[in-house]
């Protein structure tokens, strides 16, 4: 069972989806005085980074694309522009 690559990424899945459950219920959520926000910025980095990874291994392991190099490469592309268009309007209010 732990060879097998669906269980693996269906792992891998739950756990970053509980590390990004994570640093959303730890982040401060704005009741204390924050003057850079930095602290919200970073959260939001990280689950935004989180969620292009989980993109991918949904894309390379349940969808098959880690056997066609071309598609998988052209999905990835499309998902990491996609990630860094919202990241960037993401931290536009934070500048």
């Amino acid at each position: 069972m732990l060879n097998d690559k669906l269980f693996r990424a269906w792992v891998l899945l739950l756990l970053f989806s509980g590390i990004s459950t994570g640093v959303a219920v730890m982040i401060d959520r704005g009741k204390t005085p924050d003057d850079t926000g930095w602290i919200t910025a970073t959260a939001g980095v990280i689950i935004l980074g989180l969620a292009l990874i989980k993109g991918r291994i949904i894309l390379s392991r349940y969808l098959g694309l880690e056997s066609t190099r071309f598609w998988r490469h052209g999905f990835n592309l499309a998902l990491t522009l996609y990630a860094l268009v919202l990241l960037g309007l993401y931290l536009a209010p934070f500048s």
